[in-house]
């Protein structure tokens, strides 16, 4: 009876031991995925705050010059944050389709997997975590 039960403990270590290596893998992934992420959010950020400018400057310079600078404080301010919330969107519509191109659903962790999910995929969940 000593032996089985020492058997048990050692396949439960051994469980346990596996379960953290999969969680090491699965945080390193997520990071790395993250990571690049981040720097491709910021870029493409910075890229539609550029073209919301350019286009505020064609805008204003084709207006009269009495209305050029109060049109063109407004415009600079709704192109900046247009420009952050347009990569926000592009951003995640991106990482949602690398996601499921390459199979990183089991490779990645939830509450990483969650900032990538639509909005039936929310809905779903909901129902799925009412119904329980």
């Amino acid at each position: 009876m000593n032996g089985e039960m020492e058997e048990m403990d050692e396949k439960e270590r051994e469980k346990r031991k596996n379960d953290k290596i999969d969680y090491r893998n699965k945080q390193k992934t997520s990071n790395i995925f993250l990571f690049f992420g981040i720097i491709f959010e910021i870029v493409i950020s910075l890229a539609f705050v550029f073209v919301y400018f350019v286009l505020t400057v064609l805008i204003v310079s084709h207006m009269p010059e009495s209305a050029q600078s109060i049109t063109y404080n407004i415009l600079l301010i709704i192109g900046f944050i247009g420009g952050i919330v347009s990569g926000f969107f592009v951003y995640r519509w991106l990482g949602r389709l690398v996601i499921d191109k390459m199979n990183l659903r089991a490779k990645l962790r939830d509450d990483v997997l969650n900032q990538f999910k639509t909005r039936k995929e929310f809905k779903a969940d909901y129902e799925n975590k009412k119904h329980r």
